[in-house]
């Protein structure tokens, strides 16, 4: 049986790479959730404002795992 041993450089290279596209995505969400809401400027709606709040649950739910991932595992809270 072959066992896989991963270097903890590698694991901190891979979870560096995970928090910076998850903050990628945050930014992108972002802007998503701020061209939406002008967008509907006048025509607020309850159902399109909780459509607009689905964006940035998103994108700050995948952010916070990302970086809850990266300070778990590597003890790396900041940048």
């Amino acid at each position: 049986m072959i066992s896989y041993v991963m270097d903890k450089d590698i694991v901190n290279s891979i979870l560096e790479a995970m928090f910076w596209l998850a903050t990628a995505w945050l930014t992108i969400f972002m802007f998503l959730t701020i061209f939406s809401l002008a967008n509907i400027s006048m025509q607020m709606t309850e159902y399109k404002l909780l459509q607009i709040a689905k964006l940035i649950f998103i994108g700050v739910s995948v952010y916070m795992v990302a970086w809850l991932a990266r300070g778990l595992i590597s003890k790396k809270w900041w940048y």
